[in-house]
Parts: structure tokens; C-alpha cells; sequence
């Protein structure tokens, strides 16, 4: 019984997906808001870092696992979001083609991270931003437009963030994975302080800090890329 446990977060996870989609098209036939599929966006993420973690801890890592895992997110984290951005912000065919953009790189993202984990194995850095960052980053987004800020240029942010989030999804560059909490290193000191004071944050007002410590996230790669170009350092990618 014990094995099937990471699948049953993974499985928690496609869920989450799943009904994500019943209140993205509620909230359209009854004029609602897309908070509640956004949240179980964000719940999803959630599952799926608990499911990896679990595997490892209890050393079921599988190639299996990792198929239906990568199967589970271009759900959760590629069809939902696509759908999201574009009845809430691009009903329209370019509107439509670009949701298609955010997909297809998604997929692309997974693909890539299946191969370099099989090949490589795990590193210290994700390459290219995470497919369930972007998804979280995109969709709220769409409750951030709706509650925060309420601008009559939502549509083009909207459209220039999700190219942004899709590109950056097949870049090169490098992310970091969750912090070591047992780590005392004065880096991971740093990465632990931003997983505290982020957690706090949303916790006082999700819908107002979520988006941009999402927004934070997704552009730390490119910060990364410039700091970088300036130093000798080596990673290690996955």
C-alpha cells in the first residue's frame, strides 16, 4: 500500500486540475469569479512537490512515476491554465492560439525534464522555470486583475505575460528547487527566509502577494542568467 502513496498525490493533483476546469466554465456561465480554479491550481503545486518528495523520502522514485507525474501536470499546469487566461482575458483566435503557445511549451518543459532526469539524474537547479510556477504565476494573475488591479490593459498584460512565462519555460535558465530547511549555509539562509516571509505574506493577503511572489519567482531565472554572466559559476541542472 505504502508504494502507491506518491501516486495518490499525484493522483490529488490531476484532480485538482479536473475541477478546476468545472469552475472555470461555472464561473463563466454564471458570471463568477476564477478564484476558486486558481486556488486548486495552487493546490495542485502543492501535491505535486509532495508527491516527489514523498517518493524520495520513502525511495519509490520510478520511471513510471515520473510519466504519470509529467502526464498529471500537462493537465493541471497546461490545459487548465491555457483555458483560464484565455476565457478570462483572451476569448478571442489570436487569444486562443496564444493559450495553445502556453501549452505546447509546457509540454516541451516536461519532455525536457524527463529526458535530463533520466540521463543526469536530480541536480541542484530546475532548467527552465517549472511548469506549476507558471501555471500559479498565470493564474493569479487573472485574480490579481480582478481584485488588486483592475486596469483597462489587463488583456495585453495579460497576453505579454503569458509569452514571457511560456518562453521562459523552454529557456536554459536556472531555478531553484525548494530550499534545504536543514541547510545553514548563508545562501539557503537567504532562500529559507523568502520560503517563510512568502508563506506569511500569503497567508495575510493571498490575493494580493501571491501573483507577484509567483512573478518574483519566474523572473529570478533571468536574474540568475545576469548574475551569472558576471561569475565563473557552475550548476547542476534537472
Amino acid at each position: 500500500m505504502r508504494r502507491f502513496l506518491p501516486h495518490a498525490f499525484t493522483l490529488g493533483n490531476l484532480f485538482c486540475g479536473f475541477l478546476a476546469l468545472h469552475y472555470i466554465f461555472r464561473a463563466e456561465i454564471m458570471a463568477g469569479s476564477f478564484k476558486p480554479a486558481a486556488w486548486l491550481i495552487m493546490l495542485g503545486a502543492v501535491l505535486d512537490k509532495m508527491d516527489g518528495l514523498v517518493a524520495r523520502r520513502m525511495r519509490r522514485d520510478s520511471q513510471f512515476g515520473i510519466e504519470l507525474d509529467s502526464l498529471a501536470d500537462v493537465c493541471t499546469f497546461g490545459v487548465v491554465p491555457a483555458v483560464m487566461i484565455y476565457r478570462s482575458h483572451l476569448a478571442s483566435p489570436w487569444g486562443l492560439a496564444l493559450a495553445f503557445v502556453f501549452l505546447v511549451c509546457g509540454a516541451l518543459r516536461l519532455a525536457r525534464f524527463n529526458v535530463l532526469t533520466l540521463n543526469h539524474g536530480k541536480g541542484t537547479f530546475y532548467t527552465g522555470l517549472p511548469i506549476p510556477a507558471a501555471a500559479v504565476c498565470l493564474t493569479q494573475f487573472v485574480v490579481f486583475s480582478a481584485t488588486t488591479w483592475r486596469t483597462a490593459h489587463a488583456t495585453m498584460v495579460a497576453a505579454a505575460l503569458l509569452v514571457v512565462l511560456a518562453a521562459l519555460m523552454v529557456s536554459p535558465l536556472n531555478y531553484d528547487s525548494m530550499p534545504d530547511l536543514r541547510a545553514t549555509g548563508l545562501v539557503e539562509r537567504a532562500k529559507q527566509a523568502f520560503l517563510f516571509a512568502g508563506i506569511a505574506l500569503v497567508v495575510y493577503d493571498a490575493e494580493r502577494f501571491l501573483f507577484l511572489l509567483a512573478l518574483i519567482y519566474a523572473t529570478s531565472g533571468v536574474y540568475r542568467w545576469v548574475v551569472g554572466l558576471f561569475s565563473d559559476e557552475v550548476t547542476q541542472h534537472a
